[in-house]
């Protein structure tokens, strides 16, 4: 008697994912993996976002920095300043995210997934307690939590040094928050200009 074989294990898709790229970029190249272990990457630029509310568009700036191995899983947090037309709001953003990295010689895209605390108040709110913007605090501030995926690629420029890489990057996110205080959805876009520094770089 043949006893019928187990049903396969639910496999998780992003460990599947993150496998799939690891072993990419070995065989890409090899060497240069191994030379880069772990880096350490700042990006800096500006944004622009239009929102599920009607009329409702915003700009600001916007901060990342994070850890990144063997060329590509990162961890990064990221953090934003924008104004918002509608209400005249100020956002101010922080956001946790893991980031997949498919590292190309002349382009990288990458994907990454992530959590998001937002604070939303209003310029008024702003001008009477200024510092309440960093530090989250005020009788106006709207607290928000959410999640968000971006997509991108990030174009590497030649190396300062031996350990600094300049490189220029351009993305594309989606941000979600399943309360009612603010817009449900916010699709943005990101410029930047980003140094990896790559500890003990040939």
């Amino acid at each position: 008697m043949t006893l019928p074989s187990a049903p396969p294990a639910d496999r998780n898709p992003l460990l599947g994912f993150a496998a799939a790229l690891a072993v990419f970029s070995v065989l890409l190249s090899p060497a240069q993996a191994r030379a880069e272990s772990v880096a350490f990457t700042l990006m800096a630029g500006p944004s622009a976002y239009a929102t599920s509310w009607r009329g409702d568009f915003g700009g600001g700036g916007t901060l990342r920095a994070g850890a990144r191995f063997a060329r590509v899983v990162a961890v990064e947090f990221q953090g934003w300043e924008s104004y918002a037309t509608v209400d005249h709001r100020i956002n101010t953003g922080l956001s946790l995210g893991v980031a997949g990295y498919v590292p190309l010689r002349s382009v990288r895209p990458y994907g990454r997934v992530f959590a998001i605390h937002q604070h939303e108040e209003s310029l008024v709110s702003v001008e009477d307690a200024p510092g309440g913007v960093v530090l989250g605090v005020g009788a106006g501030i709207r607290h928000r939590a959410g999640g968000g995926l971006t997509l991108g690629v990030e174009v590497p420029q030649r190396l300062l040094g031996r350990r600094l890489e300049p490189a220029l990057t351009v993305s594309a996110n989606a941000k979600w928050f399943p309360d009612a205080l603010g817009p449900r959805w916010v699709f943005g876009v990101d410029l930047g200009i980003s140094l990896k520094f790559i500890p003990g770089g040939a």
